[in-house]
């Protein structure tokens, strides 16, 4: 955690929000959001990152579902 920049973290805390407690919004609109947030206010390389993070993540929230 100590290499990530604090940016990324707190992007991938307010997409990590809707995907576990607001079922209504879609669970790829809020990762694309969070890539969008990270193209613009952090380093290019992060969008990327954290589009991988919450993917995993995302998939495996609805494998522990079933």
């Amino acid at each position: 955690m100590s290499r990530i920049s604090r940016v990324a973290v707190a992007i991938m805390r307010i997409a990590m929000f809707p995907i576990m407690y607001m079922p209504d919004i879609p669970d790829k609109a809020a990762i694309n959001e969070a890539v969008e947030l990270a193209k613009k206010y952090s380093q290019k390389s992060d969008s990327g990152f954290i589009n991988g993070i919450l993917n995993s993540y995302m998939r495996e929230l609805k494998d522990n579902e079933k």
